[in-house]
């Protein structure tokens, strides 16, 4: 073997190693880059924080009794209305119309899961059956029945609110 040969194969072997040592260079001058360009916008990555810390503020606070609150945070609570002159409000009042588009007509002017349609006095007729009168329907839609959640979804209905709403499906 002439001694050129000998000189082409080691170059060979070399390539390889210059090409990861370079590759290795490059990636350090990358890292080292990134790094260094962070330094002069503190400015601005203190405002990216501030935004970010700000989006993730939780909506509201728990507080439970007996845990250390703020004063104006117990003074808060408002007292228990008294039951002589909370309003009360009769079946008249109440608009079980708007109750229905707002909380009901979502599942049951499809019928959706087989639940009864608005207006389809046979289906009503049934579920009524089932439930042994008007009462026993109105108690079941508060506590849910199969898919439909407890209230049609909407704690805050009163029971009167309820039986309103099952009311104008029915007719």
């Amino acid at each position: 073997m002439s001694s050129n040969e000998e000189n082409v194969t080691s170059y060979f072997v070399l390539i390889p190693f210059i090409g990861t040592i370079a590759l290795i260079i490059l990636w350090v001058f990358i890292i080292l880059g990134s790094f260094f360009a962070s330094f002069g916008a503190t400015e601005q990555n203190m405002m990216d924080r501030s935004a970010v810390i700000e989006r993730l503020k939780a909506v509201e606070t728990v507080a439970v009794k007996g845990d250390a609150v703020d004063s104006a945070a117990e003074n808060a609570t408002a007292p228990a209305p008294d039951a002589a002159t909370a309003p009360t409000a009769d079946a008249g009042e109440i608009d079980g119309s708007a109750i229905t588009t707002a909380t009901c007509a979502a599942c049951h002017s499809i019928g959706l899961l087989e639940s009864p349609k608005i207006g389809d006095k046979a289906a009503w007729e049934k579920r009524i059956q089932a439930n042994g009168d008007m009462d026993g329907l109105v108690k079941s839609a508060i506590v849910g029945k199969g898919a439909m959640p407890a209230r049609g979804g909407n704690a805050a209905l009163s029971d009167a609110e309820v039986r309103a709403a099952i009311e104008f499906m029915m007719q």
